[in-house]
């Protein structure tokens, strides 16, 4: 579920940043520093340039309600801002298998590992923590201070905000905390911003659904899971990995890798015997513009709305 954030009135600060876009259509601006500064050119430096902003609207806002922020995340010595790679001994390097592993050396150094996507479809789940037996819950005080922050940042009450995703699945949002603050400053429309921001980012969710259901990997995937079957029998990879997991659970922890490996490999050598990596790659190239087509005036409005809060946030050195 998402949520979003409640009304705050900002109206003169809105009129203000939206006449000083409207006389700088190039969106240079200067830092603190004095030192002039642009909008990036790469799509991922953008990315950052929004998150940041994002990040620094929100806690602006936290503060003027007397809520203190979450410490901002600590980036990791790589650079990259993420924890645990193969170079620092943590988990092994993530690889994209959309529609079945097909490295049979890679599965059978990292088994199932970290790789993303598993050929079936995918559908949102509720992942619940449970903390260990050793770790002591927070006391009263501390999840009350939990709770004021949630609503702060989320909002609360009756999600107002509505959308259903390309792969027919409801979003929902409030429109009354700090992030549909920090959105609405950024983007000007936060009901739009979160409509068309769902739409975008399940694109290629919607993509590889059409892909999973066409006729064409359904016959190719047929002949995956004969493959399979002397091995383990699975309707696809996704069935396959819930079978170990299955399995693993009574069995020692050496035996678990062990059984791990030996299905990703199996795995990996039908996939690529039966071209079913291959058939939904080359099915998604077509259905990926069929996707982006039905969705091309939300992608439009997703593009302007982020042009002007990469303005915006070079405008304001956010």
């Amino acid at each position: 579920m998402v949520r979003a954030a409640r009304f705050v009135s900002t109206v003169a600060l809105s009129m203000c940043v939206a006449a000083t876009v409207a006389g700088c259509a190039d969106g240079a601006g200067r830092d603190d520093a004095g030192e002039t500064r642009s909008v990036p050119r790469s799509a991922r430096a953008q990315d950052d340039l929004l998150k940041s902003a994002e990040s620094a609207l929100v806690r602006r806002c936290l503060t003027e309600r007397k809520i203190t922020p979450p410490p901002a995340p600590r980036p990791a010595a790589n650079g990259t801002g993420q924890v645990g790679t193969a170079q620092d001994g943590g988990s092994p390097p993530q690889r994209r298998f959309p529609y079945g592993i097909d490295d049979p050396a890679w599965a059978a150094e990292h088994g199932f590992g970290s790789a993303a996507g598993t050929g079936a479809e995918a559908r949102p789940t509720q992942q619940a923590r449970q903390a260990p037996p050793q770790e002591r819950r927070p006391g009263k005080k501390a999840m009350a201070a939990q709770r004021r922050l949630s609503d702060a940042l989320f909002g609360t009450g009756r999600r107002e905000l509505s959308t259903r995703t390309a792969t027919g699945y409801v979003v929902r949002a409030n429109s009354d905390g700090c992030l549909a603050e920090a959105q609405r400053e950024l983007y000007g429309d936060q009901a739009r911003w979160f409509r068309t921001e769902v739409a975008v980012n399940n694109l290629e969710a919607a993509t590889h659904q059409r892909v999973i259901r066409d006729p064409a990997y359904r016959t190719a995937l047929a002949r995956w899971s004969r493959c399979i079957a002397p091995v383990q029998k699975a309707g696809d990879p996704g069935e396959l990995r819930s079978a170990w997991q299955r399995r693993a659970s009574d069995l020692e922890p050496r035996d678990a890798t062990s059984l791990q490996q030996r299905y990703a490999v199996a795995e990996a050598r039908c996939v690529r015997s039966t071209a079913l990596a291959r058939t939904g790659t080359e099915l998604e190239k077509r259905h990926a513009a069929d996707v982006r087509e039905a969705y091309a005036g939300q992608i439009a409005d997703h593009r302007r709305m982020r042009e002007r809060g990469l303005r915006i946030a070079v405008l304001q050195g956010l």
